[in-house]
């Protein structure tokens, strides 16, 4: 069942706060913000100034959930580059942990990847995670994967558990209000159970398609943004944890080598 769309306020804020709405980009301010009435969120904006202990949210929810995902080691996020960003967007970007008394540089991978070290100073000091780049220049966005699935595939129960991480995040920065009504819409707490919140999965490179392998079946999933992300069926539960979802790339037609 799909919930009647929120309102267009109630989605900006919350696309804001917590995401980045899928569907802002094609969207009209004026016009219904999805034609299918379900809330669409991706990646979560301006992690070049966020709380190190929103940030431990994160964290914990990976703990609470790692069910859904046994085989993941851990969990990385990820930065990814904003609309219109330069070809070298990535190049000499630089990540800390600040506070008063705490300056803990991260290494992040060529793709924008690190982990997040919990450290009680850091989070006593309510220090902030910083980039050197100007506001807004990123966004960022969680990432699970499970030790034995095969390159070229994702696991449905990685992304769920990559989902627990950013709505728990996102919920830290969320006023009590909205939170509310969005738990309201969904009719449940547990966003990510709800099938009516599609959220984006990141790919770079681009894909040219997202297929859900259940059995002998293939089920087609939106690819959405040219090809850099696609929405997979977090809560439905017909589909077990260990289901697979097949990724063919635009310009390999392969999988690329593993990255994070």
């Amino acid at each position: 069942m799909h919930l009647p769309f929120l309102p267009v306020l109630a989605i900006l804020a919350l696309s804001h706060i917590a995401a980045h709405a899928d569907t802002q980009a094609d969207t009209p301010a004026d016009a219904a913000v999805d034609t299918s009435q379900s809330i669409h969120v991706s990646s979560i904006r301006n992690p070049e100034l966020k709380s190190y202990r929103v940030m431990t949210a994160g964290l914990n929810a990976f703990d609470d959930h790692h069910a859904m995902a046994p085989k993941a080691r851990e969990v990385r996020f990820q930065l990814i580059p904003g609309p219109g960003a330069p070809d070298n967007a990535m190049q000499d970007l630089s990540l800390r942990i600040a506070g008063n008394e705490t300056s803990i540089v991260l290494s992040l991978a060529a793709d924008g990847s690190f982990t997040l070290p919990r450290n009680a100073q850091a989070e006593r000091e309510d220090a902030d995670l910083v980039t050197n780049r100007r506001k807004d220049a990123y966004r960022w966005q969680a990432s699970v994967r499970s030790d034995d699935v095969p390159p070229g595939m994702r696991r449905l129960g990685d992304l769920r558990l990559q989902c627990q991480v950013g709505i728990a995040i996102a919920k830290k920065e969320t006023p009590f209000w909205l939170r509310t009504l969005v738990a309201t819409k969904l009719r449940t707490t547990d966003w990510c159970s709800a099938v009516e919140l599609k959220m984006s999965t990141y790919s770079d490179p681009a894909i040219a398609s997202a297929t859900l392998l259940d059995g002998g079946r293939r089920v087609a999933l939106q690819v959405k943004n040219g090809g850099t992300s696609f929405l997979a069926p977090l809560g439905d539960t017909r589909y077990a944890d260990d289901t697979l979802i097949e990724l063919v790339y635009k310009d390999t037609g392969a999988a690329p080598p593993a990255s994070l």
